[in-house]
């Protein structure tokens, strides 16, 4: 395989990967992120966490992903980037990287909505009670 297939072909695969990773993140969290928010007030809030959940892992991995150029200075042309297959694979694996960063720091953010959703319930029911 030369390396033009193997830029074409590791670009997919990297991209399969890390949006597996981004599925595999969800179905794991799932049934755990769905009765956290099954406690929220009024349901529908609830709802619609849940349902953003999976949107809120996917499209932070596949932004990680997109995010890595393979433009550099030393690499500036098609030619040059093809070339070195050693460069391919540094860029495939920073690929990888960003997008498991992004799934981190998405999950960070869902952390601190269910983390502020059981702040205000918490203090919901100690001023109703």
């Amino acid at each position: 395989m030369g390396n033009e297939q193997y830029l074409i072909v590791s670009y997919f695969v990297v991209g399969a990967i890390c949006l597996g990773l981004a599925v595999a993140t969800y179905a794991l969290l799932r049934r755990s992120f769905g009765a956290l928010s099954a406690t929220a007030p009024g349901g529908r809030l609830g709802r619609i966490l849940r349902r953003l959940f999976l949107v809120g892992i996917i499209v932070p991995a596949l932004f990680g992903f997109f995010s890595v150029t393979f433009r550099s200075c030393d690499k500036g042309t098609y030619e040059e980037i093809v070339e070195d297959q050693a460069y391919l694979v540094a860029k495939n694996q920073e690929q990888l990287s960003a997008a498991l960063a992004h799934i981190a720091i998405a999950l960070l953010v869902w952390g601190l909505i269910v983390s502020i959703g059981f702040l205000v319930l918490g203090k919901k029911k100690e001023g109703g009670g």
